[in-house]
């Protein structure tokens, strides 16, 4: 039995460079992307109506997984990757609830960013670290936004409360802001 090289160019992902971001939200096709836990729906409903409250002319189109498992899927993947391809200008996704949940986030996202879309993740502090090493597995550096919204809370009333106007702010911002030297130039040579 042999051990693994981590450093074996065999063995390592591809590196992709996320989408161009865009300048701003107005006019847009936002996509929203819920990885099939109830904590994600309350998340993205709240972003969707203060996202409707600044910009009076955003387009909203919903992808919801059934269940989380659903992530697993190849098949549902790609139907996710064709989802944000039939015309959304930009995608967030939001958790259900713990680690093995913003795994399967990064999926959906990465997904979106397959068919060009930039797209952001919305995820509690708690899982930053699962988000990461699940974004640099898969080849990506995807942008995420940490929301003060514990992962389990699916609280309308409290998800209300926890998103202010300026986690609205960053979340847009991950969208708009253009992409760093890291992100737009990590591509693997061919």
């Amino acid at each position: 039995m042999g051990l693994m090289n981590p450093q074996n160019p065999s063995e390592s992902s591809d590196r992709h460079a996320i989408s161009p971001r865009v300048d701003t939200l107005d006019g847009k096709h936002v996509g929203l992307y819920d990885n099939g836990k109830a904590a994600a729906e309350p998340v993205l409903e709240v972003i969707k109506r203060r996202i409707q409250e600044r910009y009076d002319d955003v387009t909203f189109s919903k992808f919801t997984l059934d269940y989380l498992n659903q992530s697993k899927d190849p098949a549902k993947m790609d139907d996710v990757q064709e989802w944000a391809a039939d015309g959304l200008d930009v995608c967030i996704g939001a958790r259900g609830d713990c680690g093995s949940c913003t795994k399967f986030l990064v999926w959906g996202v990465e997904r979106a960013e397959r068919a060009g879309v930039p797209a952001v993740g919305i995820l509690d502090e708690a899982f930053v670290m699962d988000w990461k090493s699940n974004a640099i597995e898969r080849g990506w550096p995807l942008r995420y936004k940490e929301v003060p919204v514990r992962s389990e809370v699916a609280d309308i009333e409290r998800v209300e409360r926890d998103l202010t106007e300026g986690v609205i702010d960053d979340i847009i911002d991950e969208l708009v802001r253009p992409r760093t030297d890291k992100e737009r130039d990590l591509a693997t040579p061919s």
